[in-house]
């Protein structure tokens, strides 16, 4: 069964999408899609929607993160699953950059990851 947790992005928008996009867990960065943004620019579009929006909220971003038992689901079910469970939060509206990691779970290593930016 999966497992989705969210935490609020409070400091550095940066360096979230930066530990999101890690290449080491994303194959050089192939397994991360974004939607309404850029991944490498992600954080300025991030911060122009924020600066833009009449509710502000009180986070700079959320990070997603879904996690599948191994063999619950193919890496592309995984992939799929989490881009439209990002789109549904956000309503289309929001940008968000996500990834599908590579690097086998432990109990402290969950994956696949979502980075998702709402208003």
């Amino acid at each position: 069964m999966a497992v989705t947790k969210t935490h609020p992005i409070k400091s550095t928008l940066k360096a979230a999408i930066d530990y999101i996009c890690n290449p080491d867990k994303t194959d050089g960065k192939l397994l991360v899609s974004s939607f309404g943004c850029a991944a490498e620019t992600a954080d300025i579009e991030f911060e122009w929607t924020r600066r833009h929006s009449i509710d502000k909220g009180t986070h700079l971003g959320r990070h997603l993160i879904q996690a599948f038992e191994p063999g619950e689901v193919s890496a592309e079910e995984a992939h799929e699953i989490g881009m439209q469970l990002a789109k549904e939060i956000l309503g289309g509206k929001y940008e968000f950059v996500r990834n599908r990691s590579i690097i086998p779970r432990t109990a402290k290593e969950k994956s696949p990851g979502n980075g998702a930016r709402k208003g």
